[in-house]
């Protein structure tokens, strides 16, 4: 991750259209410590105030922080406070202000947050959210013309406060094809059929649910089934559905990929959802693989969550904390195999063993610790829950890849976690060689899958006994037998 945040400092700046309900955020900091004798509600006495960039503008601040090039279209009432307040928000951020329209007929949207110690008490807003006049649309559409350039992406930053209609979407989607753009979306409803056609929209789970029940789909489907039926009723080319803690999900009509999250401990939510989309596009931008840009907006958005108010994360930022983010779990067996080769580069020694580890007892800890000491870099397969599934029965995983991987990673021993989704790791074998091949259990070395292989090129193959009267199986009997 570190060296690819790195080639996109050192890459060209690639353009970016960012349009959509541009708004204004103000802060009022300060303590409560007593209740109003005029009302049951508590006092908050005032130590300081901050404004900064909200809606489309935020996502245009973080555009413009990580590098892009980026213009920006949106309307505000430049004679209000709040829209003299956006425009200096605007040059402090060095974000040019010949995208923004100005309408004396709506309120500048505003959104107040009151706190006290960083705890969010109320917010307060002001807004207009009709939809844009004729005089108004024609404006819009003037700017998308004299600022959109080819093979820009095009990303609509929509929160319903009027800027984004059907009309607006139909001209992007011409604009797009002329110029060879990609469209964007981070949606809301209530009206969910102005994106069709668009290249890709990125809901969260709140707003996917409504998409479910606006399309009449199934609820009782799963995500990854929904999610096709929504890229065909919208003639998309994916959806990207983000789930909190627990990443997010990319779907096509042919795949389905699941980023997890990076966990890190949350301050203020406020503005996730645009750094995740700014994240994506920078990804998009560069034609990196759907993977990587899952991985950038997913490790972006755990730095933005963990700073009070909107923040924009940059790539500086990524790389100084490269280190300290860099989780433990490939997905990818490309990327984890460049890790392996650098460390062998150095002279590390890589051992491998594979399990589902389901629920971790002390019997799993002993195979580990044992496998450790046979080299330096320690290397686990973790069998995905269908691999499990057809191993162990419907009822298992109890505990899915994501929630078993994490356990996996918070022990010292444990450098690399690799899922797999075959019965076997004889594939994943194949592709990195380990030095070292463990395998815990009264197997006989020649029975053991990828014995042969090692044995080809010079591998050990070790066996490990387990500790007696630990198993998971047991474990779920003891359990099921409690309950009852």
């Amino acid at each position: 991750m570190k060296q690819l945040i790195t080639r996109l400092k050192q890459s060209c700046q690639k353009h970016v259209l960012v349009i959509g309900d541009v708004m204004i955020d103000e802060y009022f900091f300060g303590n409560v410590n007593r209740i109003s004798p005029e009302a049951p509600v508590p006092i908050l006495l005032e130590e300081g105030k901050e404004w900064s960039l909200g809606g489309a503008a935020n996502v245009a601040a973080n555009c413009k922080h990580i590098g892009l090039d980026v213009s920006l279209i949106g309307i505000i009432n430049d004679k209000d406070h709040e829209g003299q307040r956006f425009l200096a928000q605007l040059e402090s951020n060095k974000i040019a202000v010949a995208g923004v329209v100005y309408s004396s007929e709506r309120q500048t949207t505003c959104k107040r947050r009151f706190l006290s110690k960083n705890h969010q008490m109320f917010r307060l807003d002001t807004e207009t959210t009709h939809p844009l006049t004729a005089e108004e649309f024609a404006v819009v559409k003037a700017r998308i013309v004299s600022m959109l350039k080819p093979g820009a992406i095009i990303l609509v930053s929509d929160y319903a406060k009027g800027m984004v209609t059907k009309e607006l979407m139909d001209f992007l989607r011409q604009q797009a094809e002329i110029f060879q753009c990609r469209i964007l979306v981070d949606p809301k409803g209530p009206d969910f059929e102005k994106y069709y056609g668009v290249d890709i929209i990125k809901p969260n789970l709140r707003e996917y649910q409504q998409m479910v029940a606006y399309f009449n789909l199934p609820v009782e489907n799963s995500i990854e089934a929904n999610g096709r039926l929504l890229c065909d009723v919208l003639g998309l080319q994916g959806i990207i559905v983000t789930l909190g803690e627990k990443g997010m999900v990319y779907i096509t009509q042919d795949v389905c990929l699941t980023s997890p999250a990076y966990k890190r401990e949350v301050y203020d939510l406020t503005g996730a959802g645009d750094t995740v989309v700014s994240f994506l596009a920078l990804g998009f931008a560069h034609l990196l693989p759907i993977e990587d840009c899952l991985r950038l907006a997913n490790n972006a958005a755990s730095l933005a969550v963990s700073h009070i108010k909107t923040y924009a994360v940059s790539l500086e930022e990524l790389i100084s904390r490269a280190d300290e983010m860099e989780e433990k779990v490939f997905f990818d067996w490309a990327l984890l195999k460049i890790e392996l080769d650098w460390l062998r580069i150095e002279g590390k020694r890589v051992i491998f063993t594979n399990g589902c580890f389901d629920i971790m007892h002390p019997g799993h800890i002993h195979v580990l610790k044992e496998a450790k000491r046979l080299g330096d870099i320690l290397v686990v397969g973790l069998n995905g829950d269908e691999s499990i599934r057809r191993l162990k029965g419907a009822s298992r995983p109890v505990n899915n890849v994501s929630s078993r991987a994490t356990m996996l990673a918070a022990l010292g021993m444990v450098d690399f976690i690799v899922p797999f989704d075959d019965d076997t790791p004889a594939a994943l074998l194949e592709y990195i060689r380990p030095d070292v091949l463990v395998k815990g259990g009264d197997y006989k070395r020649e029975s053991v899958v990828g014995y042969e292989l090692l044995r080809s090129y010079g591998g050990e193959v070790h066996i490990i006994d387990f500790l007696q009267g630990h198993s998971t199986t047991n474990i779920i009997k003891a359990v099921t037998q409690a309950v009852k």
